[in-house]
């Protein structure tokens, strides 16, 4: 499968398109998991426990704004593609309902979808929703929850706390809790091993789930050090052995045909009933973080040949 990488999102006071060139990109879609479990799992797991399994259909993107806000404390420039959450409502021609209320350095961790998301962090609710109502949005209560719709009944809805904001880009379906027990991506067995697979990441994302294919899940994950140096971890859930050596070499394969694009790449599989493949990527400091799903796209390329 081929799928089109996400535009990374703007300021939400901003609202402008972030890097046009990805649109073009492709992206694969299905993998395996990485090794077993590990306790809690990383952070992007744990955000995970905020979108019901049903998301597995789409591409999902979890970011660490403290982390981001660090990294681009050091170098700005370099971080900009990759650095702000994935989320239709953040990354809009249209002004956003909440004007000035809300703004994109008050979200700590974002978990996005193409039509819904959540975010933690420290907001204002009266301030966001005063705005939201002299905007026209009116106020409802869903599953015992204050959600906020938009005057004619279209258009996004949200649930706004001092510490999270629930938001669906259409009213019809929203969910304004987290899923119950057993029934998030973070309790789904490839998303635990794709997320373990690639450690703790400022930036994830996800693919969709494809359980019937070989390539069941993969993700994309970015870790940086306090210096800004940047290391690409691509993971791959895979259906058995063969398939996680074949895509292995032809990892390697690409990494020695396309010299020194990939120069420092390690490729290592995690065997057993469930194996992943796992492919670090060292950035140079004039590689721009992302450039796997922006530019250098032919690793990827690979995964969805399979």
């Amino acid at each position: 499968m081929r799928i089109a990488p996400r535009t990374p999102g703007s300021p939400a006071h901003a609202h402008t398109p972030a890097v046009a060139a990805v649109a073009a990109v492709a992206l694969l879609a299905a993998v395996a998991g990485c090794s077993s479990g590990s306790g809690g799992g990383t952070e992007s797991l744990k955000a995970l426990r905020h979108m019901a399994d049903a998301t597995a259909s789409k591409q999902v993107t979890y970011v660490d704004g403290v982390q981001v806000r660090k990294l681009r404390g050091v170098d700005a420039k370099r971080f900009t593609t990759i650095g702000d959450p994935a989320s239709s409502v953040l990354n809009t021609y249209r002004a956003a309902p909440w004007e000035e209320s809300l703004k994109l350095s008050q979200i700590d961790t974002a978990v996005d979808t193409s039509d819904a998301g959540h975010w933690d962090g420290t907001f204002d609710p009266a301030a966001i929703t005063a705005t939201l109502k002299k905007n026209g949005y009116t106020s409802g209560k869903q599953d015992g929850k204050e959600a906020w719709k938009a005057p004619d009944g279209s258009g996004p809805i949200f649930v706004i706390t001092k510490d999270e904001i629930r938001y669906a880009t259409e009213a019809k379906g929203f969910s304004p809790s987290d899923p119950g027990h057993g029934d998030s991506l973070a309790d789904t067995e490839e998303y635990k091993l794709v997320a373990n697979c690639m450690g703790e990441v400022y930036r994830a994302d996800f693919n969709p789930l494809s359980t019937g294919k070989p390539v069941r899940l993969s993700a994309l994950g970015q870790q940086a050090d306090d210096a800004g140096k940047n290391t690409e971890v691509l993971c791959v859930a895979v259906k058995d052995q063969a398939t996680a050596d074949k895509l292995a070499a032809k990892l390697r394969a690409v990494v020695k045909d396309k010299a020194p694009r990939f120069a420092g790449t390690e490729v290592t599989v995690a065997k057993g009933d469930r194996p992943v493949v796992r492919a670090s990527v060292p950035d140079t400091s004039s590689q721009r973080p992302g450039r796997l799903m922006v530019s250098d796209v032919q690793l990827w390329m690979a995964i969805g040949d399979m």
